[in-house]
C-alpha cells in the first residue's frame, strides 16, 4: 500500500535537523514527508501559527553550540516552548541524534561514554521507549495530522546476535573449575576438543541448532584482530585465517545465519577492519566493547562502506540509548544530513545482567522476559548473547535462560529479524 505524502514548511533556522527528525517522525507514523516552500499541509513554526511548534530557546541553546541535556531539560525528559506547549519533536531531535554524547565528559575506563552521565540515568528512564511515546502524542495533538494519515502500527521483532571474542578460551574458563569438582570426563572432552577436535567456543553449530528449533536466525561478529587492544582490552583469541574459524564462518552462510564484522579496540581503522573480513560477512558491524566517540565511530562506519551497525546501547545498563526503539539513520551535525548507514542499537546484553549488575542466569532470564511484555510495540529489540555463555560449563543459567527467551518468543509469535530485512525497511 502506497503512502500518503504530506508537505510540511518550516520556518526555523534549524531547517536541516527539524527535516531530519520529521523524516524520522513520518517514517514512524506511516506517511512520505515532502518539504515545501509554500502551499504546505503543515507549518513547522517557533510561533503560535505553527501546526508543530518547536522552542525558540531550543534553537538558541543548541546554535549556541551546548550539548549538555541540563541545558534543555530541567524537572523532566520533556522540552517546552514558551507559550509552555510540550516541543515534542526538538525533544525528539534532541534524544535521537545522540546530541548528549557530543558534550564534553570523563569517560569510563574503556573511553565510552558513561551510563552514570547519561539523561537517561539522570531521568530513570533508560528502560522507556520515549521518542514513540512523543511521536505519538505529537501525531494525536496535531488536528490536521490525523486528518490525513492514519497512524501505522509496528509490532516489535527481535534482533539476535552473538560477538565471537574468544574460540579458544574454554578449556582456560572451564578446566579448573570442572578437575576441582571432579568431572574428569567432561574435562577430557573439553581438552581434546581444544587439541584435536574443534574447541567449545567454536561449535557455533549448536548455537544455530537451538536457534533453529524457534525458527529464528542470528547474526555472528567476528573480530578482525588479535591480541591485546587499546586501553588493555583484549581482542580475538583466534585467527581468521585458522582453518576452523574459516569453516564455520563458511557453514553460517551457508545455513542461512549472518556473519558479521566485530570491530576490533586497537588502532586499526574500520575501513581496514571491514576489509579483512568482507569476503564472508555482510556489512554489519558491532564495535568490540560497545567502544564509540561521536561522531568519530559513525564517521568510521559510513567511511567503510557499513551499512548497518549495531553497537549504540549501554554496558551497564539495557534499555534505550538514545530512548527510541526502531532503527534510524544517525544525524551527521558538521554536514547536517543522515549518515548513510542505519543504526541498530543494543538493547539487551547477557555482560550487562552477569558483570555490571551481578544478577543470575535466572534473573536475567526473568529481566529479559519483562522488557519483551513491556515494549509489544515499537521496537527491533537487540539481544546480544555471547557464544562462551552457551558452553559455560560452571553455570549453565545462561544457556537456559537464552533458550527461555527464545521460548516465550516463540509462544508470543514475536518475529526475530535480519539485516537484509532491516535494511529493506530503514536505510
Amino acid at each position: 500500500m502506497q503512502m500518503r505524502t504530506i508537505t510540511c514548511r518550516i520556518e526555523s533556522p534549524l531547517v536541516s535537523e527539524y527535516t531530519w527528525v520529521m523524516k524520522v517522525f513520518a517514517k514512524y507514523i506511516g506517511f512520505n514527508v515532502q518539504f515545501v516552500d509554500g502551499n504546505e499541509d503543515m507549518l513547522i513554526a517557533e510561533h503560535g501559527m505553527g501546526d508543530i511548534q518547536v522552542s525558540h530557546f531550543f534553537r538558541m541553546t543548541y546554535q549556541s553550540g551546548d550539548c549538555h541535556f541540563k541545558s534543555y531539560f530541567r524537572k523532566e525528559l520533556l522540552h517546552y516552548t514558551a507559550s509552555n506547549k510540550p516541543d515534542y519533536l526538538s525533544t525528539c531531535f534532541y534524544l535521537l541524534s545522540y546530541l548528549q554524547e557530543y558534550t564534553d565528559y570523563h569517560p569510563d575506563q574503556y573511553g565510552r561514554f558513561p551510563f552514570s552521565n547519561s539523561i537517561q540515568h539522570h531521568f530513570d528512564c533508560i528502560d522507556k521507549n520515549l521518542v514513540a511515546q512523543y511521536f505519538t502524542l505529537l501525531y494525536e495533538q496535531t488536528p490536521k495530522l490525523k486528518q490525513l494519515v492514519s497512524k501505522k502500527e509496528h509490532a516489535s521483532v527481535v534482533f539476535l546476535s552473538h560477538d565471537i571474542d574468544s574460540a579458544y578460551g574454554a578449556l582456560a574458563e572451564n578446566g579448573k573449575w570442572l578437575l576441582k569438582h571432579g568431572k574428569v570426563g567432561a574435562l577430557m572432552q573439553l581438552i581434546f576438543n581444544h587439541y584435536v577436535r574443534t574447541p567449545d567456543h567454536l561449535l557455533l553449530d549448536k548455537i544455530m541448532q537451538i536457534e533453529d528449533a524457534y525458527d529464528v536466525k542470528s547474526v555472528f561478529f567476528w573480530l578482525a584482530r588479535s591480541g591485546r587492544g587499546t586501553r588493555l582490552i583484549n581482542n580475538a583469541d583466534y585467527n581468521l585465517s585458522d582453518s576452523k574459524v574459516r569453516s564455520i564462518q563458511q557453514h553460517i552462510s551457508e545455513k542461512g545465519w549472518v556473519n558479521g564484522l566485530h570491530k576490533s579496540a586497537g588502532k586499526s581503522t574500520m575501513t581496514a577492519d571491514y576489509n579483512s573480513v568482507r569476503e564472508f560477512a555482510e556489512p554489519v558491524n558491532r564495535n568490540h566493547y560497545l567502544l564509540t566517540e561521536l561522531p568519530g565511530t559513525f564517521n568510521e562506519i559510513e567511511a567503510a562502506g557499513i551499512q548497518m551497525d549495531c553497537t549504540m546501547g549501554f554496558a551497564e545498563a539495557p534499555g534505550f540509548r538514545n530512548s527510541y526503539g526502531l532503527p534510524v539513520r544517525p544525524y551527521h551535525f558538521k554536514e547536517k544530513r543522515e549518515y548513510n548507514f542505519i543504526e541498530v542499537p543494543l538493547h539487551i546484553m547477557d555482560t550487562t545482567y552477569r558483570y555490571y549488575r551481578k544478577e543470575s542466569g535466572k534473573e536475567a532470564e526473568r529481566l529479559i522476559i519483562d522488557f519483551l511484555e513491556h515494549n509489544p510495540q515499537d521496537a527491533v529489540i537487540s539481544i546480544l548473547w555471547h557464544n562462551n555463555y552457551f558452553f559455560d560449563r560452571t553455570d549453565t543459567s545462561w544457556l537456559d535462560a537464552y533458550k527461555a527467551v527464545l521460548q516465550y518468543m516463540h509462544e508470543k509469535q514475536i518475529k526475530s529479524v535480519l539485516p537484509k530485512e532491516l535494511l529493506e525497511e530503514y536505510l
